[in-house]
């Protein structure tokens, strides 16, 4: 990522940006939620740290009408081409030449798999405040926002972090969360459609569970949590099976070839030097070959 310059410190401009999300939704009247680290360190769901962004989820039926007040705001995306997603997209990141920090906007959060309005309708129902940078913030309850963490921390099952992160949050469920907590988070993942990939968390807790996610789903799923650190190499692989034979040679080319317009940057008017586009080239095709290599060892 480029640099950028800042009058502030991260810590400072993620508060200060979650102030901005809430205010916007205020003066607009569109619902929005901040969630995941500022979020999650202040319910205890994690240990606090520093996070580079500021999460926000949106109400997604006016979910382009707010990345546009956005835009008006000064943030705009980073310049980085579309890529296939296993899980589909589920956030645009936001960012500005004097910020710290990054903006991402979801409209749907990874792991939930019912209807991205249904979600956030019951996310909002039971919300709560907490007050960031003197304004008072919409937040997921407790046990909402517990099940939140638990789907960012399981679906990155080869980091030691997240490891550590999703037996924090199982921790809180099984000794520190109350009987209503308990059952706001379990309610939550029953309307989000999110038991079965939290099954780990239902049986420590002693709590039933039902299969909510049909074959072909659990496969994607289980597929992206083995891959998701990797990159986008596996999701090129898999858009390439799933291609019709006379798209195949497109779709390859697509997944190898990247153009200097589609280099990553923040400055948009910056066009990379040769150098540059060859070095990134380079770069993504080394790690693209040992993710595939990586994945073929693991499907043995």
């Amino acid at each position: 990522m480029e640099s950028r310059s800042a009058k502030f410190s991260l810590s400072e401009a993620n508060e200060l940006a979650h102030a901005l999300l809430a205010q916007i939704g205020r003066d607009t009247g569109i619902r929005t939620l901040s969630i995941k680290g500022l979020v999650a360190d202040r319910y205890r769901l994690r240990r606090p740290r520093v996070a580079a962004d500021a999460d926000v989820m949106v109400d997604p039926a006016r979910f382009d009408e707010f990345c546009a007040l956005l835009n008006e705001r000064g943030w705009h995306l980073r310049v980085e081409r579309e890529v296939p997603s296993l899980l589909g997209p589920h956030s645009v990141t936001f960012i500005r030449d004097d910020w710290p920090n990054d903006i991402d906007a979801h409209v749907r959060f990874p792991g939930f798999f019912a209807d991205d309005q249904a979600v956030f309708d019951r996310l909002w129902r039971t919300r709560g405040e907490m007050e960031v940078a003197h304004v008072e913030v919409n937040v997921p309850s407790r046990g909402a926002s517990a099940v939140i963490a638990a789907l960012h921390a399981v679906r990155y099952s080869r980091s030691l972090r997240h490891a550590g992160e999703f037996e924090q949050v199982a921790h809180l469920l099984e000794h520190d969360f109350s009987a209503e907590d308990r059952d706001e988070f379990v309610d939550v993942a029953r309307v989000g459609r999110a038991q079965w990939v939290l099954r780990e968390l239902f049986e420590r807790i002693g709590h039933p569970f039902e299969v909510d996610v049909d074959a072909r789903r659990q496969r994607l799923w289980s597929t992206n949590r083995a891959t998701v650190e990797d990159g986008a190499a596996v999701s090129w692989l898999n858009s390439l099976a799933a291609a019709p034979w006379h798209r195949k040679p497109a779709v390859l080319v697509r997944a190898v070839w990247i153009s200097r317009a589609e280099i990553p940057r923040n400055d948009a008017e910056r066009m990379p030097t040769v150098g540059e586009a060859w070095a990134h080239r380079m770069l993504r095709w080394r790690r693209g070959t040992v993710s595939l290599m990586q994945y073929a060892l693991r499907r043995r």
